[in-house]
């Protein structure tokens, strides 16, 4: 059962992975546009079409519940009195909508046309591209932070674009008295203050180069001859018509369209191609022997030998019928030839280049009307009098810093946090454990919190507690703890902490010199890299270079224990065998890769 499981897993991922890598749509042609939800085709299926998402939303968990949380808390003056606010968003279309615009696209374009999912959406990361593939929180509210009377005093964003399928991005906030009054009042109307742009790209085939040749030759050969013979007595009337024509038709057109500068296509060799077939055309369609106009075989007219007159007589004749004449009998004909040879010769030639264009995507939407219909529901507004130190409690959130997401693919197997609140006696204490893994961060849960009661405790003290996080790592049994003593603990009084990990990350670009490839007779490269974290030495990522390789540039995310160095190997595979660089300390951010000399790959 185990077995068929996995192998069940395998067969979605290959099946996933192959919609990702085969899901290219049309850029000029094949848009649809039903309800304001544009359709994009596919560039390999016609019946396939992709949706693009027009703006964000609020996201819905699977019980139908918004991920959305509006705080206001008022203590006894206002230095201690406002508000948070929490809300996950995801750029998506409801089902609902999708099966109505597909229902309508099987109307408009035919009933096999159909909907296979949204326009695959990329990002830029910020170490790329900046700028693109990310997401903005737009408010005049959320963005006041700063001076001393700002609305905000901090807000906390995941970073990166909910780009992909079923992702989330969070935005959280503190606010003072003033800004929690706002932004509630702002969120009873059909239009808040709070509005989240979305940056990406997705990228679709567009043709580059487009040339046309029509070739038609028409060669029509025309033939009519008639011969009338009567005889009487010995008189004959002759008659010939012969009427010979040739025409001949030559038309050819070529179409040319170019737009390969604008997109940075090299078309000498297709337009060098296009001319040598032009010119072979042009041969064929005049030459006269052995082409297109070569002259059909012309017809033998009626000529007067064709017709049989009165013969002599003949030795049968003489012979048995005696020295009288054979009286002639008038004799009749009538020939008539006519034929007509039309030959037509057509030519037809299309050459195109396509290349794949990043279109990008910039968008906007609003978070509007939610408090008229909520704020009944404590699920998403409540009001919490700090005054009432009896039942009053707290809630303090924590959060994966955004910057280090994609450690969770890398490094990170999980991260755990340790939370207590001391009231004096060990009874009383509020314990609590938080747990965020690569399949929480996946799904747009890198935000967690948790609740303590302030139990009567009038100071400001109520505030305080104490917290400490384990960072485990993959293939480690042993975590990396903050504090590193497991006996101590970080303390801490805010309602937001963010959770940044003790190693830093660098991103390094790799180039190569690949026309060199094929001259050394390389076949690829492997670098591998080595970094030190949590104090020990480990063989860190491996990447692979090939000549054939498309990208020109690759990219790479090392994480590393903060003033260590990192180090990398280059081995070099080539048709003789391998040649193995030294360990070299890496001390840029692009790394050039230079290809071995003859006599090194010789050795």
């Amino acid at each position: 059962m185990k077995t068929l499981k996995r192998t069940k897993i395998l067969h979605f991922f290959i099946l996933f992975l192959s919609f990702q890598l085969s899901a290219t749509v049309k850029y000029d042609e094949g848009r649809v546009e039903i309800d304001g939800i544009q359709l994009l085709q596919d560039s390999e299926d016609e019946n396939a079409y992709y949706y693009l998402t027009r703006f964000v939303r609020l996201s819905q968990k699977e019980d139908g519940s918004y991920e959305l949380l509006c705080v206001k808390y008022v203590g006894e003056n206002e230095a201690s009195s406002g508000g948070l606010f929490h809300a996950l968003v995801e750029f998506s279309l409801p089902q609902d909508v999708i099966d109505e615009v597909a229902a309508k696209l099987k109307t408009r374009v035919g009933e096999n046309a159909r909907i296979v999912g949204p326009v695959p959406m990329q990002q830029y990361t910020k170490d790329g591209d900046k700028g693109i593939g990310k997401f903005d929180v737009v408010s005049s509210i959320l963005t006041d932070t700063e001076g001393d009377n700002a609305f905000t005093s901090n807000v906390v964003t995941s970073g990166f674009a909910p780009l992909l399928p079923n992702s989330k991005a969070a935005i959280a906030a503190k606010l003072n008295p003033a800004g929690a009054t706002l932004l509630w009042e702002s969120l009873s109307g059909n239009t808040s203050d709070i509005s989240v742009s979305v940056h990406g790209y997705y990228e679709a085939v567009v043709k580059g180069y487009n040339a046309i040749i029509t070739a038609e030759a028409s060669t029509i050969y025309e033939h009519y001859s008639k011969l009338s013979n009567f005889q009487e007595k010995f008189t004959r009337e002759q008659m010939r018509k012969i009427n010979d024509g040739l025409i001949q038709d030559q038309i050819i057109k070529v179409e040319v369209f170019d737009r390969s500068e604008g997109l940075g296509i090299d078309n000498k060799a297709m337009e060098g191609m296009l001319n040598i077939i032009n010119e072979k055309i042009i041969e064929l369609m005049f030459d006269t022997k052995m082409g297109w106009a070569q002259k059909p075989k012309t017809e033998v007219a009626v000529e007067l030998n064709q017709i049989k007159g009165r013969q002599k007589r003949g030795w049968f004749s003489n012979v048995f019928g005696g020295k009288d004449n054979t009286e002639y009998y008038s004799d009749n004909q009538y020939v008539i030839k006519r034929r007509k040879d039309v030959r037509m010769n057509k030519f037809y030639l299309n050459l195109s280049k396509t290349t794949t264009i990043k279109v990008p995507i910039h968008t906007s939407g609003n978070i509007g009307g939610l408090y008229g219909a909520m704020q009944d529901d404590d699920r998403y507004f409540r009001v919490i009098n700090l005054a009432d130190t009896d039942f009053q409690k707290r809630t303090v959130h924590f959060q994966i810093d955004g910057e280090f997401s994609d450690a969770f693919n890398d490094i990170l197997n999980s991260v755990s946090v340790s939370f207590r609140k001391v009231y004096g006696t060990s009874a009383d204490d509020a314990t609590g454990d938080l747990l965020f893994t690569a399949k929480d961060l996946k799904a747009g849960k890198d935000f967690k919190q948790l609740f303590y009661p302030r139990l009567g405790i009038e100071s400001s003290d109520w505030l305080d507690y104490e917290y400490k996080i384990s960072w485990n790592l993959k293939g480690e049994d042993k975590p990396i703890l903050i504090p590193r003593n497991a006996e101590l603990w970080k303390k801490g009084n805010s309602s937001l902490t963010t959770l940044s990990p003790p190693f830093k990350k660098r991103s390094v670009d790799i180039d190569a010199d690949r026309p060199s490839f094929k001259e050394s007779g390389i076949r690829s490269a492997v670098i591998q890299f080595f970094t030190v974290l949590n104090g020990k030495a480990i063989p860190h990522k491996t990447k692979v270079i090939r000549e054939s390789d498309t990208e020109n540039t690759s990219k790479v995310n090392l994480f590393y224990d903060e003033k260590e160095p990192i180090a990398y190997q280059v081995v070099w595979y080539h048709k003789k065998g391998k040649y193995s660089e030294d360990i070299k300390v890496l001390d840029t951010d692009y790394l050039f890769l230079m290809t071995p000399t003859t006599e090194d790959l010789n050795e």
